[in-house]
């Protein structure tokens, strides 16, 4: 047996040791190997941010679930324009993100599609298309020619479709539910309480126009990593990237890779705050560094960002939000077992409650981690209980659910710069989306998080001189 541990173990192929399918990480690994995917891009998917936010959020998020690869077709003629991979061709982020080229559509895989489905590619047993239309995302069978206008540009729709497109093949990989793929799934960022009627007009919100200027992360890991990545989608103007705090004291291991975005091999034993801040100083926005825990202690000083990010999971420090005096605060936590990891749950400071009274001390007494037949069998024969407990303690996760949270996150952030509402709780489970509860909207009361207008309209104005230009050649 290789030399298996908590800091070692890939984290969602480790959800077939906790449900006891496999008798030893090896088999686990073996497992997860025999899982493929095939991403299509259609017609017109890079025609908005949000598309090309759909499409690198999907590849980025599958070649760290999808272990036996992830292959692109379609259109790959395409030069990006998101702000984190500014000028790269598709082929060359394809290849560095993981995935791997194919020329002709794959059939016998399950396919994802972005943008209009073309051919006998929606024929496949498992095929859906990945859409979008401001606020809202969804995922339908691509057979039923059901999904959004895919007009509307927000970036923010474009990475919770990926995210709802990657955990439907994930689903049905699995086998965990018999409708994965057969059913018309989505929600609205920005009224995401809304159910039935999700995807009406008045939930589609307004354009988006304003970002944040300047965010406090707090947490490089999982969720950390995913506000970054999502904040490097946004239409930021070449001058007007944003300024932010990083604070995390922790390394990189090869657990990590499984569960954050922005980290490569060649990251690990480097500090996470490190490695996130040199890929978003490399496209120009500007990043000040914190590399200590955060505590009791903390506060807000002059010209230091007054909106925060949490993305911790431990209480104590969610406790000591209270004291901090951010004007404003949103955190998610994530479910952590094999049944429960798609499990999202967000918070929004100043509340109904504070934290504190969410957290209270003691929350923080961790419970005694029970060893399931697997883990035990693996801790006599190896004669390592110690290990075998740490190993089992470790959560499973997977950055689509971590993609699906920053949306969420974000969007309380940015809703409110448009005369939306804010929520002080959101729950979401992504197997059912229909299971969505939270507080009521209200309007925000609070200081403003600092913005800047985006670069849409620069944007889409230079989409249309180039298409007038299209039609002068070709006539």
């Amino acid at each position: 047996m290789t030399q298996w541990n908590a800091e070692s173990m890939h984290r969602l192929a480790k959800l077939a040791l906790d449900a006891g399918e496999v008798a030893t990480p090896e088999e686990a690994l073996e497992l997860f190997s025999r899982y493929r995917l095939h991403l299509h891009l259609g017609a017109g998917w890079a025609d908005t941010l949000a598309g090309q936010a759909c499409f690198l959020t999907t590849l980025n998020s599958a070649v760290r679930a999808f272990l036996g690869g992830v292959v692109i077709s379609g259109d790959l003629d395409q030069v990006l324009s998101v702000p984190l991979y500014e000028g790269r061709t598709v082929r060359a982020v394809t290849e560095a993100l993981g995935g791997a080229v194919m020329e002709r559509p794959a059939s016998d895989l399950p396919t994802l599609v972005i943008g209009r489905v073309t051919g006998q590619l929606a024929t496949a047993p498992f095929c859906i298309q990945l859409s979008w239309e401001g606020w809202c995302a969804a995922i339908s069978p691509a057979a039923d020619d059901t999904g959004l206008p895919c007009a509307e540009d927000n970036p923010l729709s474009g990475v919770a479709a990926a995210a709802l497109g990657v955990n439907e093949a994930f689903l049905n990989v699995r086998g965990d539910l018999l409708e994965a793929g057969h059913r018309c799934v989505g929600l609205s960022l920005w009224h995401p309480l809304a159910i039935e009627d999700w995807q009406t007009e008045a939930h589609r919100g307004p354009a988006l126009s304003y970002l944040p200027k300047s965010l406090w992360l707090v947490g490089l890991g999982h969720l950390g990593q995913a506000y970054a990545w999502t904040l490097g989608m946004l239409p930021y103007a070449p001058g007007e990237r944003p300024h932010l705090v990083l604070q995390d004291f922790d390394r990189s291991e090869k657990s990590n890779l499984s569960t954050c975005l922005l980290l490569s091999e060649h990251d690990l034993r480097t500090r996470k705050v490190r490695a996130v801040a040199q890929r978003l100083e490399a496209v120009g926005f500007a990043i000040d560094m914190v590399e200590r825990r955060f505590g009791p202690h903390h506060q807000v000083l002059t010209n230091e960002p007054t909106t925060a990010l949490f993305g911790v999971d431990n209480t104590a420090a969610r406790r000591d939000i209270d004291s901090a005096k951010f004007a404003k605060i949103v955190e998610a936590g994530l479910g952590s077992g094999y049944r429960d990891f798609r499990n999202i749950r967000t918070h929004t400071f100043p509340g109904a409650k504070r934290a504190s009274d969410l957290w209270p001390p003691q929350a923080d007494a961790q419970k005694a981690v029970e060893l399931n037949d697997t883990y035990e069998k693996l801790a006599r024969e190896h004669d390592d209980l110690c290990g075998m407990t740490q190993l089992a303690s470790r959560a499973v996760a997977t950055p689509f659910v971590g993609a699906l949270a920053s949306a969420m996150v974000l969007a309380e952030v940015v809703r409110p710069l448009h005369g939306g509402c804010i929520h002080a709780t959101l729950d979401l489970q992504m197997k059912d989306l229909g299971y969505r509860t939270g507080s009521q909207p209200v309007r925000y009361q609070g200081l403003h998080t600092p913005h800047v207008q985006t670069g849409l309209q620069d944007r889409q104005a230079a989409v249309a001189a180039d298409a007038v230009l299209d039609e002068e050649v070709m006539s």
